[in-house]
Parts: structure tokens; C-alpha cells; sequence
């Protein structure tokens, strides 16, 4: 009603069967705009024990229908993780892509968040996909069954890591450094996430293996001793890949921990989320650092 008035003050001096026309070309366009928009709604069902089945869906316009897929997924988790915890999750990436074409997109494998007492996808299940067209616009429309999870208790605010990455953007072949500094003692661990879900342990491993340390003492991979041992960590793409998005996680805990990560990389990170909620939110800290690589 509000438009149609707006219509009639700024076409007020047209004649009347203009104004008619132009009236009922808004009320057309209007009706196709509410229904499509009705139609696509995210549905979420709480099916128990953590499980929800969420259907999305996204436009498939400018981008390719495996895009649309990615980003409907990323949605439908967003909303699952939403439902779980009581709280929009705003500001908070649940996802991230690997490279399409020459261009990175960052929503292709789930990212950990260091804010896992919030909700965290466990397992994730596609259960339909479609592509719907209606009024010429197409739609990549998914369901998918999750599982979420979170961390008991609350965090410590005076358990903490300061830590950063030698820089944010690699070329291919570049060596990374990680320096970080924790607020008490613990036992660390430091992981690389790859966009095909691949887990890599890089600490503790056969050369360092001792991943005690001390509060306020600077942690640093490679060391000066691993340097003279000539140890370096070099970042490089996976196949056919020209730009891409990993993550580095440093994860470190009040007690002793022992995660071994699963040589198939297609459970890898599922395990790596089911190890994470054992432990009481207030035992553990966690740091991801992205980083870009590129040809």
C-alpha cells in the first residue's frame, strides 16, 4: 500500500491509465518477489540428540551452482549452530572455501572457531540437492542433517594466546613461522587445516616432542634449533589449485593432551571437532590463524 501511494504523489500528474499500468507492474513485480521469497525460506527441524535437518537454498546468478551449494551449506549450518546455542552466531565464520577457478572462496570446509563453547558441526550429512527454477530465477536448493556440539562450562578469561603468523599471504614455496605466548602453563598441540579437510600435525612431532610450556614463554615453529637442523615448514597448493585458504590451530590445554589425527583425510576434521568438545570450556584455549597462498 505504501508503494502504491508513493506511486500515485510522484506519477500525479500522468495520465490515469498510465498510473493504472504502472500500478499494477508494481503490484505484479511485488507478488513474484513475496512469493519467491516465501518459497525459499531455511527450514530447520530439531530432530534430537543435537541432530537438526536444515533445507537452504541461494540464487544461482554470477556464481556457479557449486558455489550456490557451498554457500547454502554454509547457511544451513550458520542456522543449525543458531538453533543449538540460543544465539545468533554474527561475526563468526562456521565455514570456509577452498579456491574456485582463479578466485578464493572462502566457505568450502568448516572452519574451527575458537568460540566452540557457542556450537560447533559435528557431523554433516547431505541428504538432497536441486536446482528449482521459478519465475527465470534459479535456485540450488540443499538439505542436509548436522550434528552439533558444544563444550561444557565457561571459558577461563585469564587463560589465553597471543600468536601470529610470520604474515597473512604466501607465495607458493614461501617457509611459515609461528610465534606464540600463552597466559599459563599448558600443553600444546599445533595443527594445519587444509581446504580439502585434510588435518596435519606440526606439533609436537619427531623432532620436538616435548609440548610442555611455560606461561609467559614465547613458543616459536622452527626454532633456532630446528633452523641449524635445517627443519622448515613450507606452504605450498594442493593439485590444480592456483590460490587457496588454510588454517594454522594452535590448541593448548591445562592438562597433558594426546590427539592422534586420523590418516584419512575425509574423517580427519570431523574427528578433530569430536576430540574438541570433550574438553570443559575453561581447559582449553584455542587459536586459528588463516593465511592466503598463492602461485
Amino acid at each position: 500500500m505504501r508503494n502504491i501511494l508513493f506511486a500515485l504523489r510522484y506519477f500525479g500528474n500522468m495520465p490515469r491509465i498510465k498510473i493504472f499500468f504502472i500500478i499494477l507492474l508494481l503490484i505484479y513485480f511485488s507478488s513474484i518477489f513475496c512469493q519467491d521469497s516465501i518459497q525459499f525460506q531455511p527450514e530447520i527441524k530439531e530432530l534430537g540428540d543435537g541432530w537438526f535437518e536444515v533445507s537452504a537454498s541461494v540464487i544461482i546468478e554470477n556464481i556457479t551452482p557449486e558455489e550456490a551449494k557451498n554457500m547454502a551449506i554454509r547457511i544451513a549450518c550458520q542456522m543449525a549452530i543458531e538453533q543449538f546455542s540460543g544465539l545468533e552466531v554474527s561475526g563468526r565464520t562456521t565455514l570456509i572455501h577452498a579456491e574456485s577457478g582463479n578466485k578464493v572462496e572462502l566457505e568450502h570446509f568448516l572452519k574451527l572457531s575458537n568460540q566452540v563453547s557457542q556450537g560447533i558441526i559435528l557431523e554433516k550429512q547431505i541428504i538432497d540437492e536441486q536446482i528449482i527454477t521459478t519465475n527465470n530465477i534459479s535456485r540450488k536448493k540443499i538439505t542436509i542433517r548436522v550434528k552439533v556440539g558444544k563444550q561444557e562450562g565457561e571459558r577461563d578469561a585469564f587463560f589465553y594466546l597471543d600468536a601470529n603468523l610470520n604474515k597473512d599471504y604466501f607465495k607458493e614455496g614461501d617457509e611459515i613461522e609461528i610465534e606464540f605466548t600463552p597466559s599459563k602453563d599448558c600443553y600444546i598441540i599445533i595443527l594445519n587445516i587444509m581446504s580439502d579437510e585434510n588435518v596435519a600435525t606440526l606439533f609436537p612431532n619427531e623432532y620436538r616432542n616435548n609440548n610442555f610450556l611455560k606461561a609467559n614463554k614465547t613458543f616459536k615453529l622452527p626454532n633456532a634449533d630446528d633452523r641449524q637442523k635445517g627443519i622448515k615448514y613450507i606452504v605450498g597448493l594442493l593439485p590444480n589449485k592456483t590460490e587457496d585458504s588454510e588454517i594454522i590451530k594452535i590448541i593448548a590445554t591445562k592438562e597433558p593432551i594426546n590427539f592422534l589425527i586420523n590418516t584419512d583425510y575425509k574423517t580427519a576434521l570431523e574427528s578433530l571437532q569430536n576430540w574438541l568438545v570433550t574438553f570443559p570450556r575453561d581447559e582449553i584455549e584455542e587459536v586459528d590463524l588463516q593465511y592466503i597462498i598463492y602461485k
